[in-house]
């Protein structure tokens, strides 16, 4: 029986009965569907690992600014005197006190003190401040709502009933099928190892010479738009540290989710047709069972089956000729030959010797 698909199932059942089975049927199906995904973000780690060398370099060569003030002070607490101010003098006489007429010295009662300091308080270096500062916080809220053990739940249920007539036989039939699905979703077994490695090198970044005077200085954060300065737009440290600020400002606020889906509904769609259809096979393969079939029934099958066969084998050689046919056939040809032409009645004749010995074992079989 190896050889009897399921086009043998549908050619076996007299067509009016595959009708009535069809125009008769009467089915229900209810689909329920339980679905949860959660999220997990962890782009913000590659980003942040990718970044901080970058940071690193910048913190470990920061541009220093020199800051100049200047004040009019008395001579007594003058302690250097430099070009800047002799110049001054020399444009502010009303700051000479005397003149020695012997010597040609001048005995000035005040004079300009000029200060002059090396400072890292640049809006490049409060700019790489300020984000240090928002890379722990988005740390902190990352840490806060990120999904310890995300998951995957995934369950679906069908029940399906089914009844029809075909003649004044009823045939029903009842499925339900249920899929259940609950795993977890694996995360990078490294990554709390790898967000414990970024915290340790922002903390490094915090001891850095700039890091500690800004801090010592009190300065305020920088805020968006982030001013496209010189340093800022071709420095290739600090256009990766810019990329990084419009990540964290952007994605600051997100925090992980579930989403969830739940259904319950009656199907009337391809889903519910497909399942029709499978209560039609389900009836053929049952309809075979000791299914005792008349003459005039395995006569009809017979010639379908045979004029099938030859229909298939001129369709695929319409110039076979008689010895290529004998070679496919084998002897039981060859004999038919000897007694008469070899045409199309010789051939089905043929044919029909090995279709009888075929139902004459369908017939026999029981399931």
């Amino acid at each position: 029986m190896k050889d009897l698909g399921v086009s043998d199932l549908v050619d076996q059942v007299d067509e009016s009965k595959l009708n009535d089975f069809g125009n008769n049927m009467d089915s229900n199906m209810r689909v329920q569907t339980d679905y949860a995904r959660d999220s997990f973000d962890d782009q913000w780690v590659d980003l942040f690992e990718f970044t901080l060398p970058y940071l690193d370099k910048i913190v470990r060569n920061p541009k220093r600014f020199i800051t100049t003030e200047e004040e009019i002070i008395k001579i007594e607490s003058a302690k250097k005197i430099g070009v800047e101010t002799i110049k001054h003098l020399s444009k502010h006489t009303n700051f000479i006190q005397d003149v020695d007429e012997d010597t040609g010295d001048v005995i000035p009662s005040k004079l300009l003190n000029v200060l002059k300091e090396e400072t890292f308080n640049t809006y490049e270096n409060r700019f790489i401040y300020t984000l240090i500062a928002y890379m722990e916080q988005f740390i902190r809220l990352k840490k806060d709502s990120t999904n310890k053990d995300p998951r995957l739940k995934d369950n679906k249920k069908i029940d399906y009933t089914s009844t029809t007539m075909v003649g004044e036989e009823k045939v029903s039939v009842n499925i339900s099928l249920n899929t259940t699905l609950d795993t977890s979703l694996n995360k990078d077994p490294n990554y709390d190892e790898r967000v414990r490695k970024i915290e340790n090198d922002i903390k490094a970044l915090k001891y850095s010479e700039v890091y500690i005077a800004l801090d010592k200085e009190g300065v305020a954060f920088v805020t968006n738009p982030i001013k496209k300065t010189n340093v800022i737009l071709k420095n290739v440290n600090f256009q990766y540290a810019m990329k990084l600020w419009d990540y964290i400002n952007q994605h600051m606020a997100d925090k992980d989710k579930t989403e969830k889906e739940k259904k319950d509904y009656q199907d009337k769609g391809q889903l519910k047709q497909l399942i029709d259809e499978t209560f039609l096979l389900e009836y053929l393969t049952v309809n075979s069972i000791n299914n005792k079939r008349s003459n005039k029934d395995i006569e009809e099958a017979k010639e379908k089956t045979l004029s099938r066969m030859l229909d298939k084998i001129i369709d695929m050689n319409p110039e076979l000729t008689k010895k290529q046919l004998q070679e496919k056939l084998g002897d039981q040809f060859e004999k038919a030959k000897e007694t008469r032409m070899a045409s199309k009645k010789d051939i089905e004749k043929i044919f029909r010797k090995y279709i009888d010995k075929y139902f004459e074992k369908i017939s026999k079989v029981s399931f």
